[in-house]
């Protein structure tokens, strides 16, 4: 997406500005300098208090050097269109101060990068890289000083046209970096990789198919060119398929799935329902079976059993002595007068303590501070964004994944394990950076903080 970004500027630039940047190139020239400090100072001081924003789409574009991408692009297809075309004949007389422009630009990016890459190529090598910068900066510099007019105009046109043809080996050996850069990130499901990678191949596999359509044109002047324009377009097609291919096979396989576990709701905590629900049904049962195993439930008093029992005998002991009947006379209200006396105690003991006994004991709701569930946070590391996933259970930080936009990401492998081990080690997001990756260090931390606070109750 950036690399379209930065064409659809260049395009933009070359025709509202390529008149200008003919006649006055000087200006341009300075503003190109001008942009390659800020990159220098941007890649390796990273100022902080920018927008993210800003530093992904627009401080990037010097940075990672896709404008000065971008304007090598339209000098490579100026050559590459047919000699009547419109916009062949719009772009060739600015051709050569497009690629001073573009130079410069490429410069910036390549001082900015290397202040901190070769270092760490003496440490962890990188063979095929260092020698494709290597051979980019040795064929650029030489060829952007004789492209200046006054430069040129002291050479033998026979010279600078020889000594111009290394163009060639540049413009292949820049979607050489390119691949070198992106297409293992591609293969290993690095987000956006894939995508950046098909459209620099459109671009560049496009170029070179078409240049050397436009080189069998000039020499052997075909009649009918349906067929070689099918035949140029077929081949085109085939190499950018290849190459999402290979790209997307190794990607398939070794992508590492990111734990995604929907966030849990609070309120959805089955769980600790069931322990509740459990915990009052005890409670609720506890004075009912207590009362069964005492005697007669409140409302079956002592003193109606008695009054019952009393009436029964008068009528069946009707013979009875008078003695006999005094006796029990004198018994039967003291039974009565003793079990009204205990009956109101065992009829309010349960109802006085049947609602108060689940207030009491039921247990206190939990207070939690973060919800369970995985949740995600972002922010800036060394040159591009770092996304984590985070997973919580119970106010506990328990897993953290991490990946990393960044265009080089052996300073966030670097950083990744470290970081992360602290961070669940001590259950704090400030934690001690790793030497030599501490942008991506912070970057870490700071996109877990940013997780945690989306999890907020």
């Amino acid at each position: 997406m950036l690399f379209l970004i930065s064409l659809a500027i260049a395009l933009a630039f070359v025709l509202l500005c390529g008149k200008a940047l003919r006649t006055h190139p000087a200006p341009f020239y300075i503003a190109a300098a001008v942009l390659s400090i800020c990159a220098v100072l941007v890649t390796n001081l990273h100022p902080a208090g920018i927008p993210a924003f800003l530093n992904q789409y627009v401080l990037a574009q010097l940075t990672k050097g896709t404008l000065a991408t971008a304007c090598w692009a339209i000098v490579m297809w100026t050559g590459a269109l047919p000699n009547s075309s419109p916009l062949m004949k719009r772009f060739m007389p600015v051709r050569g101060q497009l690629s001073i422009f573009a130079a410069i630009l490429t410069l910036g990016h390549a001082v900015g990068f290397g202040i901190s890459y070769i270092p760490r190529w003496f440490q962890q090598p990188d063979a095929l890289n260092l020698v494709i910068c290597a051979v980019l900066m040795l064929i650029m510099i030489p060829l952007a000083i004789m492209s200046v007019r006054k430069i040129r105009s002291k050479m033998k046109p026979k010279v600078w046209k020889s000594w111009q043809r290394l163009a060639y080996v540049f413009y292949v050996f820049i979607p050489l970096h390119v691949y070198a850069l992106n297409l293992s990130k591609a293969r290993h499901g690095r987000d956006g990789a894939w995508f950046s990678l098909m459209v620099y191949t459109v671009v560049f596999a496009g170029w070179a198919v078409f240049r050397l359509r436009k080189l069998y044109v000039q020499k052997k002047k075909p009649e009918k060119k349906a067929v070689l324009n099918i035949g140029a377009a077929a081949a085109c097609a085939l190499v950018v398929g290849a190459t999402g291919f290979l790209a997307r096979a190794e990607q398939t396989e070794q992508k590492t799935e990111l734990r995604t576990a929907e966030i849990t709701d609070p309120a959805d905590n089955s769980d600790s329902e069931n322990a509740v629900t459990t915990a009052l049904a005890a409670i609720t049962t506890a004075p009912q079976d207590s009362a069964s195993a005492s005697g007669p439930e409140p409302d079956q008093t002592t003193g109606t059993t008695a009054a019952s029992d009393a009436a029964g005998s008068a009528d069946t002991t009707a013979n009875t002595t008078a003695a006999e009947a005094g006796t029990e006379d004198s018994e039967t209200p003291q039974e009565q007068a003793d079990t009204p006396a205990e009956s109101p105690a065992a009829a309010e003991t349960p109802a006085a303590e049947t609602p108060a006994a689940p207030q009491e004991e039921a247990p206190a709701p939990v207070q939690t501070v973060y919800q369970n569930g995985t949740f995600r946070g972002t922010a800036y590391g060394y040159d591009g964004d770092i996304t984590v996933s985070v997973t919580i259970q119970d106010d506990r930080i328990v897993s953290i994944d991490a990946e990393t936009g960044e265009s080089d990401d052996s300073y966030f492998l670097s950083a990744k394990s470290s970081v992360i081990s602290q961070i669940l080690d001590s259950q704090q997001t400030s934690v001690d950076a790793v030497s030599g990756a501490t942008y991506s260090s912070k970057g870490i931390m700071t996109a877990v903080q940013a997780a945690l606070d989306s999890a907020k109750n």
